[in-house]
This record gives C-alpha cells, structure tokens and sequence, in this order.
C-alpha cells in the first residue's frame, strides 16, 4: 500500500495552538531544534505531509478515529526517517499488516512540502 501527500507550505498552520493538536512533545522539540522560521515552517509542513500520507497508506480516512498523534514522526541518528504508531493507526496496521514494515521519504522545498508512506 502507498500514501502519499503534497501541501504549498503558505497553507500550513505554523501555531503553537496547531502544533499541539497533530504532534508529539518529541516532534515539536525537533522542529524548535532550529530558529530558522522557515526550516521550521518546511519540517511542520513536513510532518503534516507524514502524516496524512501513513494514513492514506494504511486506508484510514476521517471517519476511521484515527488522529494525527496516532502517527509520530521519528528520525534515526542517520536522518532517516521513521514512524511510530498508536491508537488506531497501529491497530489497523498490526490487524491488516502484520509483519510488513512502513517506508517513509520527506521533501520539501521553500514553497512545498511533501511526503509517501509505502508498506512493504
């Protein structure tokens, strides 16, 4: 299964208020990491892209209870990314994908973001 999300980063919410309704303490300690205005803006945009891509891939759609805080967006020492699942989303992938794994591949630029999710 693939997901995968595009947004123009000016449609990005960048407040505190925003930030706390779809990310992790963690999540939001990695985009503050920087006090580029613009690189946070890009990696929120980012993250939101994540998100809305793992549950494209994973068939959840707004009416299936998933969340954004179901998807946290992780990074190995490397810069690689990864996700972490909870609530619904890791229920839907433990009941239908079990033993397979989620790929995930961020871009963005100064002007988009984007991000797929692939379940292999």
């Amino acid at each position: 299964m693939i997901g995968i999300d595009i947004i123009e980063l000016d449609r990005v919410d960048t407040s505190d208020a925003f930030l706390n309704k779809i990310a992790h303490e963690e999540e939001i300690a990695y985009i503050k990491k920087t006090f580029c205005e613009q690189v946070q803006h890009e990696r929120i945009a980012s993250l939101f892209c994540v998100k809305e891509a793992v549950m494209k891939a994973l068939g959840l759609g707004k009416n299936s209870g998933v969340v954004f805080k179901d998807i946290k967006l992780c990074h190995e020492e490397s810069g690689k990314p990864y996700v972490e699942l909870f609530g619904v989303a890791h229920n839907r992938f433990l009941t239908d994908f079990y033993g397979k794994k989620i790929e995930i591949s961020i871009s963005h630029s100064k002007t988009i973001a984007t991000a797929i999710a692939i379940i292999m």
